[in-house]
């Protein structure tokens, strides 16, 4: 053989070798997915439900389907999220290592939440189907509904509890305007009852709730104050 041959033949070696490096260190992607009901899940290309994997550097793909909702990733090394008003995808460059990683939407972390472990960690994760909690007051219960007077909105029962589920069905909520820079909004859930951003008092409002997610919001600042509520 040649000594242009040899140098040839080298050189392709090392083009090669140096294609197998890069596609060995490529990053596996994942799929996250929160929304736009009380779901959030994490699977694979295959679309299996990620209970384990190996370290190393991975892309988080997550489609977040609601503007209730987020996609927080959590554990050693990691700590990333879509917002909580945002939709649409959004994709995250993570490195994992061993150990115990969490994802969950915030403001309903109690139900949509799961986990995967990386690596030889203990365990095999666990299942990312929302468990159910107690509907916080009965059908044809009387709530509260209160703005201000500082950056604060709340619906809870007339005992202070905070709602967070409800049944279908008719309510009345007591409304306490505290500020004229605010105002009280519900929509969703077939409900659309709202202040005036000026008003300063009380209303009471008699509302049919059905299946779906009703929203209490401040109009003016409805990014930061905002309270979410499933109706099941």
């Amino acid at each position: 053989m040649g000594r242009t041959a040899v140098i040839a033949l080298a050189s392709l070696v090392v083009l090669v070798g140096a294609g197998i490096a890069v596609a060995a260190t490529s990053p596996t992607t994942l799929f996250g997915s929160v929304g736009p009901g009380f779901s959030i899940t994490l699977r694979d290309a295959q679309g299996n439900a990620v209970t384990r994997v190996e370290p190393g550097e991975f892309q988080i793909e997550v489609d977040d389907k609601s503007d209730e909702h987020n996609f927080h990733l959590s554990g050693p090394g990691v700590d990333v999220s879509t917002d909580v008003a945002a939709v649409g995808k959004q994709t995250f460059n993570v490195t994992l290592a061993n150990g115990r990683y969490t994802f969950v939407c915030d403001p309903h972390s109690l139900q949509m939440r799961g986990s995967f472990n990386v690596g030889s960690g203990g365990g095999t994760g666990t299942p990312t189907t929302p468990t159910q909690p107690t509907p916080t007051a009965p059908v044809g219960a009387r709530l509260a509904l209160t703005v201000g007077p500082g950056f604060t909105i709340s619906l809870k029962t007339l005992a202070g509890r905070k709602v967070t589920l409800l049944r279908p069905g008719a309510y009345t909520l007591l409304v306490r305007d505290r500020s004229k820079t605010h105002n009280a909004r519900v929509r969703g859930a077939t409900a659309t009852r709202a202040t005036g951003v000026g008003f300063v008092g009380t209303r009471t409002w008699r509302v049919v709730l059905r299946n779906g997610t009703l929203v209490i919001q401040c109009d003016p600042h409805k990014a930061t104050m905002r309270q979410t509520v499933r109706v099941a």
